[in-house]
């Protein structure tokens, strides 16, 4: 996934900064009031002409991660006969950017590879990023909203930024969506690591859980593959481990001159393809089980990876999975020992997606 980034969604907090706004032109806010909306203001200036671009500590991961799978696997990087690299990267500029980054680092610890570049809609569509029909949205937005309802409290915030509680319910059209507003700010913020801002001081601890909780559900069910949507959205996994499948085969051969391919995607993509290859920590659940009890943060940061490392044993080829670079197992199959798996029974299972 491309790293860390700008807010891809202008509306996801418009209405909040709306809000807050309309009250300091009145001379409503609260001097915490006055604190936090110097603090998203800030957000909200910096994001003038950016939005959805990688921002400078999603760079730096991308470089982060290049060292790091470099110093772990030397030997891919160091043959004599492999020095091919093959990218292909969404269209989507943060996601070429993290490209562009994640290569220029690996060349410059390995400067004999040859790196070759692909981006463009035919990728994108094929595999990459592949389409997927959101019409199901509309009845996810049904559960979601149902999900707010009981788990949101706006009213408790109000008193704590504004003097007129009841001039502030006339400015807030939504209340809903005004909470999740602020939640948005405060989850980018960490992104925006130049602007130095601590958001999470200004902002009850309850809330901002009760909003990481919704959030979590509508990521869940727009991207993962939940049980009631997941014969949508699993079309992006399959189709990126497919593309694996063919792209290691052809790896593979004796005579091939690849020591890696590398992809730099989305969420939207890496969610499917970690639950279709049964990697601990990706369950398919409802969406209000997901609610409660998944965790995007942990599982789909900015910049989380998928690595699928193979070796050549005295009959079979393995493979190893490293989930975030951390050594996972595939809870499908049974590991010939420890955390390798045999590329057959890998494939199988892709096969059979």
């Amino acid at each position: 996934r491309h790293g860390a980034r700008y807010s891809s969604q202008q509306n996801s907090w418009q209405h909040t900064m709306d809000c807050f706004d309309a009250a300091n032109a009145e001379g409503l806010l609260t001097k915490d009031g006055q604190s936090l909306y110097s603090a998203i203001k800030a957000i909200f200036e910096t994001h003038d002409g950016m939005y959805g671009e990688l921002a400078p500590l999603g760079a730096v991961e991308h470089r982060q991660i290049a060292t790091r799978m470099y110093n772990r696997e030397k030997q891919v990087f160091a043959s004599r006969d492999r020095k091919e690299v093959r990218c292909v990267s969404s269209i989507y500029s943060r996601c070429l950017m993290s490209m562009a980054n994640f290569t220029e680092e690996l060349s410059s610890l390995a400067p004999q590879l040859e790196i070759s570049y692909l981006a463009g809609k035919r990728y994108n569509n094929d595999y990459i990023n592949a389409p997927v029909e959101n019409a199901f949205f509309k009845d996810a937005d049904k559960i979601i909203d149902s999900l707010k309802r009981v788990t949101l409290k706006p009213q408790v915030l109000m008193p704590l930024y504004f003097t007129d509680v009841q001039r502030m319910n006339e400015l807030v059209t939504d209340a809903y969506a005004f909470e999740m507003g602020l939640y948005y700010f405060w989850a980018i913020s960490y992104d925006m690591d130049f602007l130095g801002l601590d958001l999470t001081s200004m902002i009850p601890v309850d809330e901002l859980t009760a909003c990481s909780a919704v959030d979590n559900a509508i990521r869940y069910a727009k991207v993962a593959v939940s049980e009631e949507f997941g014969k949508y959205t699993r079309v992006k996994g399959v189709k990126l481990l497919k593309d694996f499948v063919a792209k290691a085969d052809d790896a593979l051969k004796q005579e091939s001159k690849v020591a890696a391919d590398l992809r730099f995607a989305h969420d939207s993509a890496f969610l499917p393809m970690c639950a279709l290859l049964g990697i601990e920590g990706y369950p398919i659940y409802t969406i209000e089980e997901a609610h409660e009890n998944w965790n995007a943060a942990d599982v789909v940061p900015m910049c989380s990876n998928l690595q699928m490392v193979f070796y050549k044993g005295k009959s079979d080829v393995l493979v190893k999975v490293l989930v975030n670079e951390k050594e996972s197992h595939l809870s499908v199959l049974t590991p010939i020992q420890g955390v390798f798996y045999r590329w057959d029974d890998v494939r199988k299972l892709i096969d059979e997606l």
